[in-house]
Protein backbone atom coordinates (compact mmCIF):
# COMPACT_ATOMS: atom_id res chain seq x y z
CA UNK A 1 0.00 0.00 0.00
CA UNK A 2 2.83 2.36 0.94
CA UNK A 3 4.66 1.60 -2.31
CA UNK A 4 1.45 2.25 -4.26
CA UNK A 5 1.01 5.63 -2.60
CA UNK A 6 4.63 6.52 -3.26
CA UNK A 7 4.25 5.57 -6.90
CA UNK A 8 1.07 7.66 -7.18
CA UNK A 9 2.87 10.64 -5.63
CA UNK A 10 5.79 10.28 -8.08
CA UNK A 11 3.39 10.13 -11.02
CA UNK A 12 1.64 13.27 -9.84
CA UNK A 13 4.91 15.12 -9.36
CA UNK A 14 6.21 13.99 -12.74
CA UNK A 15 3.00 15.05 -14.49
CA UNK A 16 3.16 18.51 -12.96
CA UNK A 17 6.84 19.17 -13.53
CA UNK A 18 6.94 17.94 -17.12
CA UNK A 19 4.17 20.34 -18.11
CA UNK A 20 5.35 23.25 -16.01
CA UNK A 21 4.14 25.84 -18.50
CA UNK A 22 0.50 24.75 -18.53
CA UNK A 23 0.56 24.07 -14.80
CA UNK A 24 1.91 27.58 -14.27
CA UNK A 25 -1.01 29.07 -16.19
CA UNK A 26 -3.54 27.17 -14.06
CA UNK A 27 -1.60 28.05 -10.91
CA UNK A 28 -1.54 31.74 -11.83
CA UNK A 29 -5.28 31.76 -12.61
CA UNK A 30 -6.12 30.17 -9.27
CA UNK A 31 -3.73 32.49 -7.42
CA UNK A 32 -5.37 35.56 -8.97
CA UNK A 33 -8.84 34.25 -8.15
CA UNK A 34 -7.86 33.42 -4.58
CA UNK A 35 -6.16 36.81 -4.18
CA UNK A 36 -9.25 38.73 -5.25
CA UNK A 37 -11.60 36.60 -3.15
CA UNK A 38 -9.42 36.84 -0.03
CA UNK A 39 -8.91 40.59 -0.50
CA UNK A 40 -12.62 41.27 -0.90
CA UNK A 41 -13.48 39.00 2.01
CA UNK A 42 -10.94 40.77 4.21
CA UNK A 43 -12.45 44.11 3.21
CA UNK A 44 -15.94 42.79 3.90
CA UNK A 45 -15.04 41.57 7.38
CA UNK A 46 -12.84 44.48 8.41
CA UNK A 47 -13.72 47.61 6.48
CA UNK A 48 -17.45 47.06 6.90
CA UNK A 49 -17.01 47.64 10.62
CA UNK A 50 -14.84 50.68 10.02
CA UNK A 51 -17.32 52.08 7.52
CA UNK A 52 -20.14 51.68 10.01
CA UNK A 53 -18.12 53.74 12.45
CA UNK A 54 -17.28 56.32 9.79
CA UNK A 55 -20.95 56.69 8.88
CA UNK A 56 -21.60 57.68 12.47
CA UNK A 57 -19.85 60.95 11.65
CA UNK A 58 -23.16 62.07 10.17
CA UNK A 59 -24.87 62.34 13.54
CA UNK A 60 -27.07 60.45 15.98
CA UNK A 61 -29.09 57.51 14.68
CA UNK A 62 -30.97 56.69 17.91
CA UNK A 63 -33.11 58.75 20.28
CA UNK A 64 -34.18 57.56 23.74
CA UNK A 65 -37.17 59.48 25.11
CA UNK A 66 -39.87 58.97 27.77
CA UNK A 67 -42.32 56.18 26.98
CA UNK A 68 -45.11 58.51 28.10
CA UNK A 69 -45.34 61.32 25.51
CA UNK A 70 -46.96 63.62 28.10
CA UNK A 71 -44.15 63.29 30.64
CA UNK A 72 -41.88 66.29 31.30
CA UNK A 73 -38.52 64.71 30.88
CA UNK A 74 -37.08 61.56 32.31
CA UNK A 75 -34.61 60.74 35.08
CA UNK A 76 -31.00 60.89 33.95
CA UNK A 77 -30.31 57.64 35.83
CA UNK A 78 -32.92 55.90 33.68
CA UNK A 79 -31.29 57.24 30.52
CA UNK A 80 -27.92 56.02 31.82
CA UNK A 81 -29.35 52.49 32.16
CA UNK A 82 -30.70 52.73 28.63
CA UNK A 83 -27.30 53.76 27.26
CA UNK A 84 -25.61 50.97 29.25
CA UNK A 85 -27.80 48.45 27.41
CA UNK A 86 -25.95 49.21 24.16
CA UNK A 87 -23.01 46.82 23.63
CA UNK A 88 -19.75 48.66 24.23
CA UNK A 89 -18.36 47.77 20.83
CA UNK A 90 -21.32 49.37 19.06
CA UNK A 91 -21.76 52.57 21.07
CA UNK A 92 -19.93 55.48 19.44
CA UNK A 93 -21.28 58.22 21.67
CA UNK A 94 -24.30 59.36 23.70
CA UNK A 95 -25.53 62.57 25.28
CA UNK A 96 -28.65 63.41 27.30
CA UNK A 97 -30.30 66.71 26.43
CA UNK A 98 -32.48 69.13 28.39
CA UNK A 99 -34.08 72.11 26.66
CA UNK A 100 -35.66 75.30 27.90
CA UNK A 101 -35.81 79.07 27.39
CA UNK A 102 -33.55 81.40 29.36
CA UNK A 103 -32.92 85.12 29.43
CA UNK A 104 -29.66 86.71 28.28
CA UNK A 105 -28.81 90.41 28.42
CA UNK A 106 -29.55 90.60 24.70
CA UNK A 107 -32.86 88.69 24.86
CA UNK A 108 -34.34 85.21 25.16
CA UNK A 109 -32.47 82.14 23.92
CA UNK A 110 -33.03 78.41 23.72
CA UNK A 111 -30.85 76.64 26.28
CA UNK A 112 -29.58 73.10 25.69
CA UNK A 113 -28.06 71.17 28.56
CA UNK A 114 -25.78 68.41 27.26
CA UNK A 115 -22.93 66.05 28.05
CA UNK A 116 -20.20 67.79 26.06
CA UNK A 117 -17.79 64.82 25.61
CA UNK A 118 -20.70 62.60 24.55
CA UNK A 119 -22.15 65.25 22.25
CA UNK A 120 -18.81 65.67 20.54
CA UNK A 121 -18.84 61.98 19.62
CA UNK A 122 -22.47 62.10 18.51
CA UNK A 123 -21.95 65.20 16.35
CA UNK A 124 -18.38 65.14 15.02
CA UNK A 125 -19.48 66.99 11.88
CA UNK A 126 -20.09 70.24 13.79
CA UNK A 127 -17.79 73.08 12.81
CA UNK A 128 -16.53 74.74 15.98
CA UNK A 129 -14.75 78.05 16.16
CA UNK A 130 -12.74 78.12 19.35
CA UNK A 131 -12.91 74.84 21.26
CA UNK A 132 -15.27 72.27 22.66
CA UNK A 133 -16.07 72.32 26.36
CA UNK A 134 -13.94 69.47 27.61
CA UNK A 135 -15.80 67.95 30.57
CA UNK A 136 -19.43 67.12 31.31
CA UNK A 137 -19.60 69.01 34.64
CA UNK A 138 -18.09 72.32 33.49
CA UNK A 139 -20.58 75.01 34.62
CA UNK A 140 -18.34 77.96 33.78
CA UNK A 141 -18.08 77.61 30.00
CA UNK A 142 -20.63 77.42 27.22
CA UNK A 143 -20.93 77.04 23.45
CA UNK A 144 -23.14 79.20 21.24
CA UNK A 145 -24.75 78.48 17.87
CA UNK A 146 -23.48 80.57 14.97
CA UNK A 147 -26.83 82.25 14.18
CA UNK A 148 -27.48 83.07 17.83
CA UNK A 149 -23.99 84.53 18.17
CA UNK A 150 -24.48 86.72 15.10
CA UNK A 151 -27.95 87.87 16.16
CA UNK A 152 -26.80 88.85 19.66
CA UNK A 153 -23.28 89.97 18.72
CA UNK A 154 -21.67 87.30 20.90
CA UNK A 155 -17.96 86.58 20.43
CA UNK A 156 -15.47 84.04 21.71
CA UNK A 157 -14.44 84.82 25.28
CA UNK A 158 -17.54 86.89 26.06
CA UNK A 159 -19.11 86.44 29.49
CA UNK A 160 -22.86 85.80 29.37
CA UNK A 161 -25.30 86.25 32.24
CA UNK A 162 -27.91 83.51 31.95
CA UNK A 163 -31.15 83.93 33.90
CA UNK A 164 -33.24 80.79 34.37
CA UNK A 165 -36.46 80.12 36.22
CA UNK A 166 -34.96 80.29 39.67
CA UNK A 167 -31.22 80.81 39.28
CA UNK A 168 -28.70 82.97 37.48
CA UNK A 169 -25.30 81.90 36.15
CA UNK A 170 -22.39 83.49 34.35
CA UNK A 171 -20.64 81.50 31.61
CA UNK A 172 -17.81 82.21 29.20
CA UNK A 173 -18.22 81.47 25.49
CA UNK A 174 -15.59 78.85 24.68
CA UNK A 175 -16.82 77.83 21.23
CA UNK A 176 -19.16 78.95 18.47
CA UNK A 177 -20.99 76.06 16.77
CA UNK A 178 -22.08 75.76 13.15
CA UNK A 179 -24.10 72.64 12.30
CA UNK A 180 -26.42 73.83 9.55
CA UNK A 181 -29.45 72.95 11.68
CA UNK A 182 -31.42 74.15 14.70
CA UNK A 183 -28.33 73.94 16.91
CA UNK A 184 -27.05 77.13 15.28
CA UNK A 185 -29.67 79.06 17.28
CA UNK A 186 -29.04 77.49 20.70
CA UNK A 187 -26.90 78.08 23.78
CA UNK A 188 -25.15 74.95 25.05
CA UNK A 189 -24.22 74.46 28.70
CA UNK A 190 -23.48 71.43 30.84
CA UNK A 191 -26.47 69.30 31.81
CA UNK A 192 -26.10 69.92 35.60
CA UNK A 193 -26.11 73.68 35.02
CA UNK A 194 -29.16 73.46 32.74
CA UNK A 195 -30.98 71.43 35.38
CA UNK A 196 -30.36 74.14 37.96
CA UNK A 197 -31.31 76.99 35.62
CA UNK A 198 -34.52 75.27 34.52
CA UNK A 199 -35.30 73.94 38.00
CA UNK A 200 -35.40 70.33 36.80
CA UNK A 201 -32.86 68.48 38.98
CA UNK A 202 -31.85 65.04 37.74
CA UNK A 203 -33.99 65.32 34.60
CA UNK A 204 -33.45 65.35 30.84
CA UNK A 205 -35.81 65.46 27.88
CA UNK A 206 -34.16 62.64 25.92
CA UNK A 207 -30.80 61.17 24.94
CA UNK A 208 -29.15 61.11 21.54
CA UNK A 209 -27.11 58.03 20.66
CA UNK A 210 -24.72 57.22 17.85
CA UNK A 211 -24.60 53.44 17.46
CA UNK A 212 -22.82 51.32 14.84
CA UNK A 213 -25.71 49.13 13.66
CA UNK A 214 -27.20 48.20 10.34
CA UNK A 215 -30.47 46.85 8.97
CA UNK A 216 -32.52 44.77 11.40
CA UNK A 217 -30.01 45.30 14.21
CA UNK A 218 -31.53 48.73 14.87
CA UNK A 219 -34.97 47.36 15.79
CA UNK A 220 -33.46 44.59 17.94
CA UNK A 221 -31.30 47.10 19.79
CA UNK A 222 -34.29 49.40 20.39
CA UNK A 223 -36.20 46.50 21.94
CA UNK A 224 -33.20 45.63 24.15
CA UNK A 225 -32.93 49.22 25.39
CA UNK A 226 -36.66 49.37 26.19
CA UNK A 227 -36.37 46.13 28.18
CA UNK A 228 -33.30 47.29 30.11
CA UNK A 229 -34.76 50.66 31.13
CA UNK A 230 -38.54 50.58 31.75
CA UNK A 231 -40.14 53.94 31.13
CA UNK A 232 -38.11 54.81 28.02
CA UNK A 233 -38.83 54.45 24.33
CA UNK A 234 -35.80 53.89 22.10
CA UNK A 235 -36.30 54.62 18.43
CA UNK A 236 -33.84 54.50 15.54
CA UNK A 237 -33.85 57.58 13.35
CA UNK A 238 -35.00 55.78 10.21
CA UNK A 239 -33.60 58.18 7.64
CA UNK A 240 -30.06 57.83 9.01
CA UNK A 241 -30.18 54.16 10.03
CA UNK A 242 -31.70 53.00 6.75
CA UNK A 243 -29.19 55.06 4.76
CA UNK A 244 -26.37 53.28 6.61
CA UNK A 245 -27.90 49.92 5.75
CA UNK A 246 -28.43 50.81 2.08
CA UNK A 247 -24.82 51.95 1.64
CA UNK A 248 -23.38 48.87 3.33
CA UNK A 249 -25.73 46.53 1.42
CA UNK A 250 -24.60 48.06 -1.87
CA UNK A 251 -20.98 47.50 -0.89
CA UNK A 252 -21.77 43.87 0.02
CA UNK A 253 -23.50 43.35 -3.32
CA UNK A 254 -20.66 44.89 -5.29
CA UNK A 255 -18.08 42.71 -3.57
CA UNK A 256 -20.17 39.59 -4.17
CA UNK A 257 -20.59 40.37 -7.89
CA UNK A 258 -16.88 41.05 -8.37
CA UNK A 259 -15.90 37.87 -6.49
CA UNK A 260 -18.38 35.75 -8.49
CA UNK A 261 -17.14 37.21 -11.79
CA UNK A 262 -13.51 36.51 -10.90
CA UNK A 263 -14.30 32.93 -9.86
CA UNK A 264 -16.17 32.29 -13.12
CA UNK A 265 -13.23 33.65 -15.12
CA UNK A 266 -10.84 31.53 -13.05
CA UNK A 267 -12.96 28.43 -13.68
CA UNK A 268 -12.94 29.02 -17.44
CA UNK A 269 -9.19 29.61 -17.51
CA UNK A 270 -8.38 26.50 -15.47
CA UNK A 271 -10.85 24.47 -17.52
CA UNK A 272 -9.16 25.50 -20.78
CA UNK A 273 -5.73 24.67 -19.37
CA UNK A 274 -6.77 21.24 -18.07
CA UNK A 275 -8.53 20.44 -21.35
CA UNK A 276 -5.36 21.22 -23.25
CA UNK A 277 -3.39 19.03 -20.84
CA UNK A 278 -5.79 16.12 -21.43
CA UNK A 279 -5.46 16.46 -25.21
CA UNK A 280 -1.68 16.61 -24.90
CA UNK A 281 -1.58 13.54 -22.64
CA UNK A 282 -3.98 11.40 -24.66
CA UNK A 283 -1.25 8.90 -25.67
CA UNK A 284 -0.12 8.63 -22.06
CA UNK A 285 -3.68 8.04 -20.83
CA UNK A 286 -4.33 5.49 -23.57
CA UNK A 287 -1.16 3.60 -22.67
CA UNK A 288 -2.07 3.63 -18.98
CA UNK A 289 -5.48 2.16 -19.80
CA UNK A 290 -3.91 -0.48 -22.04
CA UNK A 291 -1.67 -1.49 -19.14
CA UNK A 292 -4.66 -1.97 -16.86
CA UNK A 293 -5.41 1.45 -15.32
CA UNK A 294 -9.15 1.75 -14.65
CA UNK A 295 -11.34 4.87 -14.70
CA UNK A 296 -10.92 5.37 -10.98
CA UNK A 297 -7.14 5.59 -11.30
CA UNK A 298 -7.38 8.11 -14.17
CA UNK A 299 -9.86 10.27 -12.23
CA UNK A 300 -7.75 10.07 -9.06
CA UNK A 301 -4.64 11.19 -10.94
CA UNK A 302 -6.30 14.22 -12.54
CA UNK A 303 -8.14 15.24 -9.39
CA UNK A 304 -4.94 14.85 -7.38
CA UNK A 305 -3.08 17.12 -9.79
CA UNK A 306 -5.92 19.62 -9.70
CA UNK A 307 -5.99 19.58 -5.88
CA UNK A 308 -2.24 20.20 -5.65
CA UNK A 309 -2.43 23.09 -8.10
CA UNK A 310 -5.42 24.47 -6.21
CA UNK A 311 -3.74 24.35 -2.79
CA UNK A 312 -0.52 25.92 -4.12
CA UNK A 313 -2.47 28.62 -5.98
CA UNK A 314 -4.62 29.35 -2.93
CA UNK A 315 -1.64 29.76 -0.60
CA UNK A 316 0.01 32.11 -3.08
CA UNK A 317 -3.29 33.93 -3.57
CA UNK A 318 -3.77 34.40 0.17
CA UNK A 319 -0.42 36.17 0.42
CA UNK A 320 -1.18 38.34 -2.61
CA UNK A 321 -4.73 38.94 -1.38
CA UNK A 322 -3.64 40.24 2.00
CA UNK A 323 -1.34 42.71 0.28
CA UNK A 324 -4.10 43.68 -2.16
CA UNK A 325 -6.49 44.23 0.76
CA UNK A 326 -4.02 46.69 2.31
CA UNK A 327 -3.72 48.59 -0.98
CA UNK A 328 -7.51 48.77 -1.41
CA UNK A 329 -8.06 49.64 2.24
CA UNK A 330 -5.69 52.56 2.07
CA UNK A 331 -6.74 53.76 -1.39
CA UNK A 332 -10.51 53.61 -0.84
CA UNK A 333 -11.05 53.85 2.91
CA UNK A 334 -7.80 55.25 4.28
CA UNK A 335 -7.44 52.37 6.76
CA UNK A 336 -5.32 49.25 7.18
CA UNK A 337 -7.10 45.90 6.97
CA UNK A 338 -6.58 43.44 9.81
CA UNK A 339 -5.96 39.72 9.32
CA UNK A 340 -9.08 37.59 9.74
CA UNK A 341 -8.62 33.84 10.26
CA UNK A 342 -11.95 33.13 8.57
CA UNK A 343 -10.49 34.32 5.26
CA UNK A 344 -8.18 31.29 4.96
CA UNK A 345 -10.74 28.42 5.03
CA UNK A 346 -13.33 30.35 3.00
CA UNK A 347 -10.80 31.20 0.27
CA UNK A 348 -9.47 27.63 0.25
CA UNK A 349 -12.97 26.19 -0.12
CA UNK A 350 -13.82 28.65 -2.90
CA UNK A 351 -10.59 27.88 -4.78
CA UNK A 352 -11.01 24.11 -4.41
CA UNK A 353 -14.61 24.29 -5.60
CA UNK A 354 -13.54 26.40 -8.58
CA UNK A 355 -10.72 24.03 -9.51
CA UNK A 356 -12.88 20.92 -9.18
CA UNK A 357 -15.66 22.51 -11.23
CA UNK A 358 -13.10 23.36 -13.90
CA UNK A 359 -11.82 19.75 -13.90
CA UNK A 360 -15.18 18.07 -14.54
CA UNK A 361 -15.15 18.31 -18.33
CA UNK A 362 -11.42 17.51 -18.80
CA UNK A 363 -11.69 14.48 -16.50
CA UNK A 364 -14.68 13.15 -18.41
CA UNK A 365 -12.73 13.50 -21.64
CA UNK A 366 -9.78 11.67 -20.13
CA UNK A 367 -11.99 8.79 -19.00
CA UNK A 368 -13.53 8.47 -22.48
CA UNK A 369 -10.20 8.10 -24.26
CA UNK A 370 -10.12 4.75 -26.09
CA UNK A 371 -6.71 3.04 -25.73
CA UNK A 372 -6.89 1.19 -29.08
CA UNK A 373 -7.57 4.34 -31.11
CA UNK A 374 -4.87 6.33 -29.34
CA UNK A 375 -2.27 3.63 -29.75
CA UNK A 376 -3.10 3.40 -33.47
CA UNK A 377 -2.38 7.13 -33.71
CA UNK A 378 -5.96 8.12 -34.48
Amino acid sequence: MASGNAMFARILWRSLTVRAGRVGVALAALAVGAAVVSALLSLYLDIKVKMGEELRAYGANFVVSPADPGARGIAVDTLSRAVAAVPGGKLVGASPALYGVVRLDQGNAVLAGVDFPGLRKVSPYWQVEGAWVGVAFDDRNAMVGRKLAEAMDIRLGDALDVLGESEKARVTVKGIVESGDAEDEQLFVSLPLAQRLLNLPGRADFALLSVAVEGGEADALAAAIDAAAPGVSAKPLRRISESDGVILDKIDGLMAVVAAFILVMTTLCVNATLTAMVAERAPEIGLAKALGADHRAIVAQFLGETALISVAGTLLGLLLGFGLAQVLGQAVFGAWVGFRALVVPVTLIAAMATALAAAIVPVRRAVRIAPARVLRGE
